[in-house]
């Protein structure tokens, strides 16, 4: 156990931002594994994804004191738990100074556990996420560098509680994976540097676009050694073999194809995060006995097909050239009510089938920024193969529209970075929000007229 209590605790929502703890059931785009080899264009696929959200919480006034957790459905595995670093916050606006009371935008960072954590669910991969929230002064992690063996398997032990799963016995951590997303590779790299006993248990880390960062040598020397193994993403091609490279253009067929680099370096971490999961060999496949895909480390990795989906979910379809968009918000499925002593959400058991799909729904404008996941209906029909012209399978009669917002584009941080790093800070803009109603109403269109052919 360790010296610092770690304690399950509730957070409330933030609209346009996240759902806050709980449990929720989303239709979102996903990349197609198999396409991220390579340098042709990437392929996307429509898929619903379920996660838990946990928030602990140390009591005493140290650094770090939130630890966000992302927990796929079904999950069967307690053993393996991934590490993710955030971007360092200030160039995002998030101040030192309120880290002690989380006033400010600090609840806002935990918009991470559903962003990452639907990634992890679409790969069905036996990983827990947690995510220490970390002070922009806190480079080297503070306690969390000591002790970060006995919080993680406290952490563990506990959401192993709240799913309903414990049989009594002690938890014993087996294996870790590191990960970190822009310059959140400087905590990283400080915490794989410095962490007693880690390498006992590391066996994977992970790096998203950490080249773009103000540290790029970091993720240089991020290389795959005998100890574990490096899977790393960038924009750029001629930086070698280590690295599946993702730059703007490859993005091309994407609903909401990105136009700079600023966007690109946010894609990557929006979509990446599910390629790594699925060929890591960290937990084996959720609802099988299939294990962990291995990554091949010559310079077109093995390409991984996407697993079979859990429980009776849906099968993916490709996602059509154009469509919603990307960051629409649809209502949140309501958290499982219910609470743990300890004031932690209660899981559900996952479902046996997913929730009827939403009919596409008219546009609605929202006149004030939002800083939105991931999230937009995908179709649910059987699969198919990627296609120059894909269809989407009509909608169910009936079913309810959730709401949603129009697009967002990026705007300069404080210190002038043009990347949206850590908060996601965003602006509606009145050409983006006419180009996802077209796209919505396109859409709207097709499903109309499938209905009428049947």
């Amino acid at each position: 156990m360790s010296k610092y209590a770690v304690t399950s605790i509730p957070l409330a929502p933030i609209p346009g931002i996240h759902s806050g703890t709980g449990t929720f059931q989303n239709p979102n785009w996903l990349v197609v594994p198999s396409s991220v080899p390579g340098s042709a264009n990437l392929q996307f696929v429509g898929q619903w994804v379920q996660v838990t959200t946990m928030l602990f919480q140390i009591s005493d006034p140290v650094v770090p004191n939130w630890f966000g957790v992302a927990i796929p459905h079904g999950i069967t595995d307690f053993s393996k738990a991934h590490i993710f670093f955030h971007p360092m916050p200030a160039q995002a606006g998030y101040l030192d100074t309120d880290y002690a009371s989380k006033s400010g935008l600090w609840p806002q960072l935990f918009y991470y556990m559903e962003r990452l954590g639907y990634q992890l669910d679409g790969a069905a991969r036996n990983q827990i996420i947690i995510m220490p929230f970390l002070k922009n002064s806190a480079t080297d992690t503070r306690i969390f560098l000591t002790n970060w063996f006995d919080i993680v398997t406290d952490i563990l032990t506990a959401v192993r509680a709240a799913l309903g799963a414990d049989d009594g016995s002690t938890l014993q951590l087996s294996q870790v994976v590191v990960s970190s997303f822009s310059v959140g590779i400087v905590y990283s790299s400080n915490f794989r540097a410095g962490a007693p006993n880690l390498g006992s248990y590391l066996s994977e880390v992970w790096d998203f676009d950490g080249l773009s960062s103000s540290f790029p040598q970091l993720s240089k020397n991020l290389v795959s050694t005998a100890q574990y193994q490096a899977i790393k993403y960038d924009q750029d091609p001629s930086s070698g073999p280590a690295s599946f490279h993702v730059p703007r253009p490859r993005w091309a067929d994407y609903v909401d194809a990105p136009t700079t680099w600023a966007q690109t370096h946010s894609l990557i971490r929006d979509f990446m995060f599910l390629h790594a999961a699925s060929i890591s060999t960290v937990g084996g496949l959720i609802g099988t006995t299939q294990p962990g895909a291995s990554p091949d480390p010559s310079p077109s990795p093995t390409p991984v097909s996407t697993p079979a989906p859990r429980n009776g979910g849906p099968d993916v379809t490709p996602i059509p050239s154009s469509g919603p968009d990307p960051g629409a918000v649809p209502s949140p499925v309501t958290p499982s009510p219910g609470t743990t002593p300890d004031g932690g959400p209660v899981a559900s058991p996952p479902s046996t089938k997913p929730p009827p799909w939403p009919p596409l729904p008219a546009p609605v404008a929202q006149p004030s920024p939002v800083a939105s996941p991931i999230r937009s209906p995908a179709p649910s029909a059987p699969p198919s193969p990627p296609s120059p012209a894909p269809t989407i399978a009509p909608p169910p009669p009936g079913a309810p529209a959730p709401a949603v917002p129009p697009g967002t584009t990026m705007v300069p941080h404080p210190n002038g970075c043009q990347c949206d790093c850590c908060c996601d800070v965003t602006a509606i803009t009145a050409v983006v929000a006419a180009t996802s109603a077209t796209a919505i109403t396109a859409l709207t269109a097709i499903a109309a007229a499938a209905k009428r052919k049947r």
